[in-house]
């Protein structure tokens, strides 16, 4: 995928921990879970209310050729450490070899924190160590999370699952904590809030603002099934999906709210994204892609073309919408350029604070039009898959929705193009010197690389997560709404 762009070219390498200032800012990463194309007024929903979201693209930049990858859980290790979802009961998760992004930046020193969904795996051995979850992974502060997400196995109306809640699947935690089993999602949007603003207020009386934090605020909305509390359910002439927009959208705007208050908005960057494209299958509950082909888990545009929004009052530029493309998978590379010490060499554009574009994209998107898009399964079995020879190839500026597939002779030159560039390539790559200085690199990566079995598909029922057994059911927050509502 192609690099995300900040402005670290100037980024100091003379001390290690800086405070927060436009070149090394707070980071807040804000992720929206199955969030359509064009699901909110910005990205030309016409029903959809004017919430927060917008507010966000009018103070910042809103960029329309955003990509994640096409299902969950590859962008939330590219945001949280750079690759498929784990079960309650997988014994696997993120291999502890795979520097998460709050790894990375508290070796840096950030101070780290996170809320939300998860999902990137609990326990390994019996139902209570928690080896996965986020405070083992960088986090220094863990609020109110979901280490699994809000399936259907959770829906309280049983219009998706005729049985009720199933604990084996439903549960919050506190930090390591399970604290409600099954989770109840009426305050839960507010309850993450709280946990933010108890993060910030910390940072602000403990460092006075002299250590720059990041936090992941991960949202379980809007996947299905969705929620919103009372005082958001009818809000939305879309219904109780619009109704969940609106919600999330608040709580968005009380973060922007928050660091303006704490009077640290210019020395805080924070982008909004979404992980991956809508569930449209679920049809008036499952988000839009406003006309984009496919939707989430789909490797059309409407499976990963994603919105995105970054926001740094006085960097960041005001009400500019930028057509670079981007990819929510490079964020890690991107902050870790962004460090006072910089782990990595390389530089990218600052597509944040300009026009500039990226050179590296020249001979795959000038002016950020991609090429050629080439469309591959990898998950449906092979009797299912459609082959195409030659490829499918679309203009995407031209033909966005990708309904008129290019003829090979209309593509043909830009294949020649590429194969005279990878020739160029090639032949610099096998002059004498490059070939020792790739084979010294090639030897030294070999010899840095941990095998790591593989995570996936071992299953074990014993390390579902229960508090209370057998019953698995308790609720540790019923007295929490007042705390949050007084707050």
């Amino acid at each position: 995928m192609l690099t995300l762009l900040l402005w670290v070219l100037w980024a100091s390498t003379e001390a290690c921990v800086e405070p927060p200032s436009p070149s090394h800012p707070n980071i807040v990463i804000l992720m929206v879970d199955d969030m359509g194309w064009g699901d909110v007024a910005s990205y030309g929903h016409p029903t959809q209310e004017y919430t927060e979201i917008d507010r966000m693209a009018d103070e910042g930049t809103r960029f329309t050729q955003a990509y994640s990858a096409d299902s969950r859980l590859p962008i939330r290790l590219g945001v949280t450490g750079g690759r498929r979802v784990f079960m309650p009961y997988d014994i696997g998760g993120l291999p502890k070899q795979e520097t998460t992004m709050a790894e990375m930046l508290k070796e840096a020193g950030y101070a780290t924190g996170m809320v939300g969904k998860w999902h990137l795996g609990i326990n390994q051995h019996n139902s209570s160590d928690g080896t996965y979850l986020p405070s083992r992974r960088g986090f220094d502060f863990v609020g109110l999370n979901l280490p699994f997400t809000n399936t259907w196995q959770c829906d309280t109306t049983k219009e998706y699952y005729a049985q009720g809640p199933d604990p084996g699947f439903c549960f919050l935690y506190d930090g390591d904590e399970i604290v409600q089993q099954p989770m109840k999602f009426e305050w839960m949007t507010e309850n993450l809030v709280h946990d933010w603003k108890r993060f910030l207020h910390t940072r602000m009386t403990t460092d006075q603002n002299e250590r720059p934090f990041f936090f992941y605020f991960s949202f379980p909305q809007v996947h299905s099934t969705q929620f919103a509390n009372p005082n958001f359910l009818g809000s939305s002439v879309r219904g109780i999906y619009g109704d969940s927009i609106n919600e999330m959208s608040w709580a968005i705007g009380e973060v922007l709210n928050s660091l303006v208050k704490a009077g640290i908005a210019e020395n805080t960057l924070v982008i909004l994204m979404s992980d991956h494209g809508p569930h449209i299958e679920l049809c008036l509950n499952g988000g839009s892609t406003a006309g984009l082909r496919g939707g989430k888990s789909n490797s059309y545009e409407g499976g990963f073309r994603i919105p995105f929004i970054a926001w740094q009052p006085g960097t960041v530029k005001a009400g500019r919408i930028s057509h670079e493309v981007v990819s929510s998978m490079d964020l890690y590379a991107t902050f870790r350029e962004m460090q006072p010490c910089p782990l990595i060499h390389y530089r990218t554009s600052p597509i944040f604070l300009n026009d500039t574009v990226d050179p590296n994209l020249s001979y795959f998107c000038p002016n950020g039009k991609p090429r050629a898009d080439w469309y591959v399964s990898q998950t449906c079995p092979d009797e299912h898959l459609i082959v195409h020879k030659p490829p499918l190839v679309y203009d995407l500026i031209k033909d966005p929705f990708e309904r008129f597939a290019l003829e090979e002779t209309q593509f043909v030159l830009e294949v020649r193009r590429i194969r005279l560039w990878l020739s160029r390539i090639c032949f610099i790559a096998n002059t004498f010197q490059m070939r020792a200085l790739s084979a010294q690199v090639l030897r030294e990566h070999r010899e840095s690389l941990i095998p790591v079995p593989g995570q996936l598909g071992h299953f074990d029922k014993s390390i579902t997560p229960c508090c209370n057994p057998p019953s698995c059911s308790c609720d540790k927050l019923r007295y929490r709404q007042n705390e949050v509502c007084s707050s």
